[in-house]
């Protein structure tokens, strides 16, 4: 009955965050349609708040800004 592996801490460590150009370009992008979707949904035109502004939120939060944490 060995004793379990352990790690010695020689191997390759947690990689460090490095943001490159694209990655600044696309949070930029998910941070500018988030404010405009949410202006959009402090609008009283209908086609504004109920069908542009989700649509605005949805792609940032869900689409630009994972692209930009990942990439």
């Amino acid at each position: 009955m060995g004793s379990p592996a352990r790690a010695t801490g020689n191997g390759p460590g947690p990689r460090a965050l490095q943001f490159t150009r694209l990655n600044w370009v696309l949070l930029g992008g998910g941070v500018v349609l988030i404010v405009t979707g949410y202006a959009a949904l402090g609008r009283s035109s209908p086609l504004l708040s109920t069908v542009l502004a989700p649509l605005l939120l949805v792609g940032a939060y869900a689409v630009l800004i994972p692209l930009g944490l990942i990439r």
